[in-house]
């Protein structure tokens, strides 16, 4: 007597049902969507360690926000010629107190007066490098800034700061770091909500 064929098979051949097409289907689905979800959430781990690098370089000041004008630039158009280096015709951008060294010198015989007033400074986020005394030639002056090519816009805002002071180019003056020499003239600083933080020019030393 002639077995009953395997209704699943022909000719020995498996023959795949309809179920198991569409179990096959859904495997393929979920593979396809278990995939989409690697590549999505690949991504965002990428954009979260961008992001935690930027962070990390702006908090540790390799990247400065906001300083595109701190080596000598004008406020409108980004870097500019300077033609007149030692009194250049050109607004600079007010400078974040702390992007900078800033070094505080007495040229009078007034004891502390260096001290104290680097102490306000620093209160106004600035980065006292040093505090020292000479320089007396500038003592008839209410102060003095002093900066090099680079750090106009610095000199700028240590300017601000001191109503009556004036601003003397020195090539020698390292990088962005400027130098305030403090006179007899010196009375105050500038209260800081009536601080000037607008771009503007600097007020130069008459020439000599």
């Amino acid at each position: 007597m002639r077995e009953q064929e395997d209704r699943g098979t022909w000719r020995g051949a498996h023959i795949v049902d309809e179920q198991e097409l569409s179990f096959e289907s859904d495997a393929q689905a979920k593979k396809r969507a278990r995939r989409r979800q690697n590549i999505v959430f690949s991504s965002m781990a990428v954009v979260v360690l961008l992001v935690f690098l930027a962070a990390t370089l702006v908090y540790t000041g390799v990247v400065k926000i906001g300083d595109t004008a701190g080596v000598g630039q004008a406020s409108d158009n980004g870097p500019a010629e300077i033609k007149n280096q030692e009194c250049p015709d050109l607004d600079f951008v007010y400078q974040d107190p702390g992007s900078f060294k800033l070094v505080v010198m007495n040229t009078t015989d007034t004891a502390g007066l260096a001290g104290k007033t680097a102490e306000s400074l620093e209160k106004r986020g600035f980065k006292i490098a040093d505090t020292t005394s000479g320089f007396e030639e500038y003592s008839d002056q209410v102060a003095t800034v002093f900066a090099g090519p680079q750090g106009y816009a610095q000199a700028l805002t240590v300017q601000r700061q001191v109503p009556g002071s004036v601003f003397v180019f020195d090539p020698k003056s390292y990088g962005t770091q400027v130098s305030l020499a403090l006179g007899s003239k010196f009375d105050y600083l500038v209260k800081e909500r009536k601080l000037d933080t607008t771009a503007g020019k600097l007020t130069c030393a008459p020439a000599k």
